[in-house]
């Protein structure tokens, strides 16, 4: 399990940002980005509050937007292993934030690949960052772009990615877009795993109610009941399936709506038209987890499909997704609309 001590630098995540001001306040839309070279971490604030963080320290072992926060400042993300909270849930440990990895690339595992990994009897990938650039700050929009490497057990490096990143505040919704490219740098087979491929770990209280939280995976486990956290999340997909039932199943995204300290919230996962074998599989979880995986046809049709998928060295695939976090006025017919406009993007 990962000792909270080795990560200290991560309580320095929160800081007053520089911006246009209006009567002493900073403008209540203006994102700014600040990188922290030395903490390893990209700082994203809106109206002078933190609103996420791009960490990767090389023990993250993958770069991941962690926390994410309401414009109340309310954490949307489970805090454990980084910022454990009371009653966390602690499954999973390499479930924080919002990320893009996968669980099969030529053999090696970039999704499970947890600092305390069992890397005697595994073959774990890492993705380490090589640069940070093109910073952009502005009122209710702010990028940056992020290039890193996918290495394998061996030191190799067998993919860079480049990653463009927009953060943007429209009608009192906040959206991160995400454009990936990935540049095989050997021959690279994306073997069929459920475990991908952009995923995104909810709060504790976003799990949804199918049954209680065992003892054992909750912190504060040996001083407070399990039915004293109320598990409020409820899973919607774009095909109208709902609860439990959306695992496994195809589409264009995926809704999460619940409480956080008392605040209604959803969030919303959006595959893309432009991505491979659209729509994606979804790898949703009652514990809080939605992620979109188009590589995983064999596991998630039980043997009725098969997309084992390959890039030869020097090809390129891109990738699209929005996440967008709101309140509970984020109905169907919003999210179809922000769905439209960002589908009409060109990658």
């Amino acid at each position: 399990m990962i000792q909270c001590k080795s990560l200290v630098w991560i309580v320095a995540l929160l800081f007053i940002s520089n911006g246009p001001v209006i009567a002493g306040k900073v403008k209540p839309d203006y994102i700014k980005i600040t990188q922290v070279t030395a903490k390893q971490r990209v700082d994203i604030t809106i109206g002078g509050e933190l609103f996420t963080s791009l960490l990767y320290a090389d023990s993250l072992k993958k770069p991941s937007l962690f926390p994410i926060y309401t414009a109340k400042q309310n954490m949307v993300t489970r805090g454990w292993p980084l910022m454990p909270k009371h009653m966390d849930r602690t499954d999973y440990s390499h479930q924080f934030g919002l990320w893009f990895t996968y669980g099969n690339v030529n053999g090696a595992d970039y999704w499970n690949n947890q600092p305390d990994a069992d890397t005697i009897h595994n073959v774990y990938g890492y993705i380490r960052v090589q640069k940070v650039s093109g910073i952009s700050n502005g009122e209710g929009k702010a990028s940056f772009t992020m290039v890193c490497k996918w290495f394998n057990p061996g030191a190799k490096a067998v993919l860079e990615e480049t990653s463009v990143f927009v953060f943007k505040v429209e009608n009192n919704l906040r959206i991160i877009d995400r454009f990936i490219t990935l540049k095989a740098l050997t021959n690279v087979d994306f073997k069929d795993s459920k475990q991908g491929l952009y995923g995104f770990r909810a709060a504790t209280e976003l799990g949804q109610q199918v049954s209680s939280l065992e003892n054992a995976m909750l912190t504060d486990a040996n001083t407070t009941k399990t039915d004293s956290i109320p598990l409020t999340g409820h899973f919607t997909s774009s095909e109208g399936v709902e609860g439990e039932a959306v695992f496994a199943k195809r589409a264009k995204w995926m809704k999460l709506t619940g409480v956080v300290n008392n605040e209604p919230v959803t969030m919303v996962l959006m595959d893309s038209p432009q991505n491979v074998n659209y729509p994606a599989y979804w790898l949703a979880r009652s514990n809080g987890l939605m992620s979109a995986n188009p590589f995983g046809a064999d596991i998630f049709t039980n043997g009725k499909e098969k997309f084992n998928y390959s890039l030869a060295k020097g090809k390129q695939v891109s990738f699209k997704y929005r996440f967008v976090q709101g309140g509970d006025k984020l109905d169907k017919d919003t999210i179809e609309k922000l769905f439209a406009d960002f589908s009409g993007e060109r990658l």
